[in-house]
């Protein structure tokens, strides 16, 4: 995996440092001196010098236009220079004139290639600064900071050449205490995104003005639907999404929370991690319309924070993460090495470590969050 991921950034991204196509370069420059070497002492009748059109094919993957076309130049100059030192007896006008067309044919290959490839190149990093710019407009960069709370975290999306996708985060504050979500919408994709988009603005806007989170999960819930009514009248699929709200009290100890569905979250302390159970989730965001209206409150959980832990909030990106052998990620066992961390370092440890596990790429976005009090 780590192989595969360098050749994709090689060959794909053509991400090389000034440093990295110096020593390409001279590795092909060498590459050229060692055929003309080895064809000055082979019989006549072999005509290994002809191998050198390659080096500017393969010089085309990695190297700029302007290189490759002096790559091309020189291996034409070794072919046909060498015919007259090294085989002096074969002088047929015809065969050469092949042998060069055939030489330059496979060097302007080379410059189509490596002319393809920066064109790729750009647009490429164009993908990726619409992409940023969209996490940028969707997603506020960590850390996130109140008045009484900040929060380290990290977003990792699935697809490396993107930078968002249908998972949420967000802390606010708000008149009732510090405010925190976590959100993860069916799917992938831009109606993903559009979906996940309504929500997060509903929480940004309606997390400041109602008083409870039950209330406060119902009004998202009702943006999201008003959403899927019209995500429908133009063929695209409704969305669910599941998430998971956090209130802080102004003691910043005591915090409500409201499960839509999503995973339990964790404290961290010198004591060690520890799960907080939550009881039956509610439904997801988007699939209230299954009970009757009575029943699509979601049961708001009271608890406590102790003192000098942090919060660890996730998506199912990070427990659904498997191993080799399709084993998933054990989240909880791993915390137990790392309950000394300050919060920056653990979402960093859990970020790396993740990443190893899998053997370097997920195969689904995962959110990370880690909050304590200021």
């Amino acid at each position: 995996m780590p192989l595969a991921r360098s050749l994709s950034r090689v060959l794909v991204e053509r991400k090389t440092t000034r440093r990295e196509r110096a020593g390409f370069l001279t590795f092909l420059l060498v590459v050229l001196a060692v055929i003309v070497a080895v064809e000055s002492v082979t019989p006549g009748d072999l005509r290994v010098v002809l191998f050198a059109s390659l080096v500017p094919l393969v010089g085309a993957l990695v190297l700029s236009v302007l290189t490759t076309a002096v790559l091309a130049t020189l291996a034409g100059v070794c072919i046909a220079g060498s015919y007259p030192l090294f085989a002096p007896h074969e002088r047929d006008p015809g065969q050469m004139a092949v042998v060069l067309a055939a030489t330059w044919a496979v060097g302007l290959l080379a410059l189509l290639i490596a002319r393809l490839g920066s064109q790729r190149q750009s647009l490429l990093e164009h993908t990726r600064g619409a992409a940023e710019a969209v996490q940028l407009a969707l997603l506020r960069p960590f850390p996130l900071r109140t008045k009484d709370f900040e929060a380290y975290g990290v977003y990792l999306a699935a697809d490396e050449y993107a930078r968002v996708g249908g998972d949420l985060y967000e802390l606010i504050e708000s008149p009732f205490g510090t405010r925190v979500l976590v959100a993860d919408v069916r799917g992938k994709g831009l109606d993903a995104i559009n979906a996940g988009a309504a929500v997060l603005s509903a929480f940004r806007v309606a997390g400041y003005e109602e008083p409870g989170l039950s209330d406060l999960t119902r009004r998202m819930e009702n943006i999201l639907d008003r959403y899927n009514e019209y995500a429908e009248t133009i063929g695209q699929e409704p969305r669910h999404v599941t998430a998971l709200l956090a209130e802080f009290a102004p003691d910043r100890q005591r915090m409500r929370l409201v499960n839509c569905g999503h995973l339990e979250p964790f404290t961290v302390s010198e004591a060690g991690p520890r799960q907080i159970f939550l009881g039956e989730a509610g439904l997801p965001l988007g699939l209230g319309f299954l009970v009757p209206d009575e029943e699509r409150a979601r049961t708001v959980v009271e608890t406590r924070l102790p003192y000098g832990a942090r919060l660890l909030l996730f998506t199912d990106g990070v427990t659904e993460a498997r191993d080799s052998h399709g084993v998933f990620y054990p989240l909880a066992r791993r915390l137990r090495n790392w309950t000394g961390l300050e919060p920056a370092a653990l979402v960093r440890e859990i970020e790396q470590d993740l990443h190893r596990y899998v053997g370097g790429r997920l195969h689904d976005d995962a959110a990370i969050l880690v909050i304590t009090a200021r």
